[in-house]
């Protein structure tokens, strides 16, 4: 550490600088502790942006002492077109300069960014530090100020501390990409229609996907914070799935078999360092369930069923219900009505479909052109010629 940087000053920055890429607004405080802990006189301005040539333009990753108005006069007059960004432009990635080493001062002094930008607030040198550079495109820090005195003490701070701005702002990069994936993730996760979960091998959900957690509360799974997906011994067999020294790496079981609309689901075992967001502060995923899709059975639904396949209001709603993942009994059970009674609309709508079996009978309703019939308009329609 050079003799003229104080060690818990340049702590202090180095802290801001790191804390600034998991919060962008800590930028802010590390960059006036930039200029104010190490910078002569009367320095308050620090911008770091990207910066495009040719034709010019750029966007702030962060600012300090420079207000809005400032700010949009910058990118809409100055951003890649000012003398110091262009010939900055060409500077060694790691290279910090003082303003002097790109252009004659005399020189400078005529230009418009000095006289319309720089000369409103009363500056004329700045320090300028290469951090990243993509095609046309450059990242930059900008350290302009007043001449009242020597930035050599500045110089050597922006020197020491370039390199950790550039890791944090790596480092935000990536945050950001990783999140804006785990968004788009989790957003396609959550238009699937099937329930999607990751337990813990306590089974403890880590994750939960819009339907997952609508099974989750429609079901009252959650115990204490653990998910009851079926009996004991169920569970059981699913701690041994867990196991990667276990047999085989999935089984297909009965979620909440006994109750009423219980649905065929799959568990699968995952390695958690092979999925994003595996790991989290609940604890890591070790299994993935995926429980089929079970759509509520609306009346319109029914009513489409019932005059696609020519069925009776009630051999529709048996049809409607057993499409959905439910069996005889839960009509039973629902309806109040007898097994011998529900036997007899099944066989009705056996012959009025052409199936003779109730896997057939799901297929061909998930076949059949409900979804989209319901989106055709059906008033404003001409008349028959």
């Amino acid at each position: 550490m050079s003799g003229l940087l104080n060690t818990a000053d340049f702590s202090a920055v180095v802290a801001d600088i790191y804390e600034a890429s998991l919060s962008p607004a800590h930028w802010d405080l590390a960059l006036t502790g930039l200029v104010s802990r190490f910078g002569p006189p009367r320095w308050d301005v620090a911008m770091l942006v990207w910066e495009r040539l040719a034709p010019g333009g750029g966007r702030f990753v962060a600012s300090a002492g420079v207000n809005d108005l400032a700010r949009s006069v910058y990118l809409q007059h100055f951003a890649g077109s000012n003398e110091w960004s262009v010939r900055g432009h060409d500077l060694a990635i790691g290279c910090v300069v003082h303003s002097d080493r790109l252009i004659d001062r005399a020189e400078f002094r005529q230009t418009p960014f000095a006289r319309e930008f720089l000369g409103m607030f009363g500056m004329e040198v700045g320090l300028i530090g290469a951090l990243d550079k993509h095609s046309n495109d450059h990242l930059g820090l900008c350290l302009p100020g007043p001449d009242a005195g020597s930035t050599e003490r500045l110089e050597d701070a922006v020197r020491l501390l370039l390199p950790h701005i550039q890791r944090s702002v790596r480092i935000a990069r990536r945050l950001g990409e990783a999140e804006l994936a785990a968004a788009h993730s989790t957003a396609a996760l959550d238009r699937a229609p099937s329930p999607v979960m990751l337990l813990t091998e306590q089974f403890e959900p880590v994750f939960a996907n819009a339907a997952g957690r609508a099974l989750i509360e429609a079901y009252r799974l959650d115990h204490g914070g653990r998910l009851r997906l079926g009996p004991a011994a169920l569970h059981d067999d699913l701690a041994r799935l867990i196991d990667p020294a276990g047999k085989g790496h999935c089984r297909p079981f009965r979620l909440a078999q006994g109750l009423p609309n219980e649905r065929a689901a799959m568990a699968m075992r995952i390695n958690p360092d092979r999925i994003a967001g595996a790991h989290t502060a609940q604890g890591t995923a070790r299994l993935m369930v995926v429980a089929a899709h079970n759509p509520a059975v609306t009346e319109e639904h029914i009513d489409r069923l019932r005059d696609w396949f020519g069925l009776t209001h009630a051999e529709a709603r048996l049809a409607a219900m057993l499409a959905d993942g439910g069996t005889t009994q839960d009509y039973c059970h629902l309806r109040g009505v007898s097994a011998n009674a529900t036997r007899f609309l099944l066989k009705g709508i056996f012959a009025k479909t052409g199936v003779n079996r109730q896997a057939q009978l799901v297929q061909l309703i998930a076949n059949a052109p409900l979804q989209w019939a319901r989106e055709l308009p059906t008033t404003d329609l001409p008349a028959p010629i």
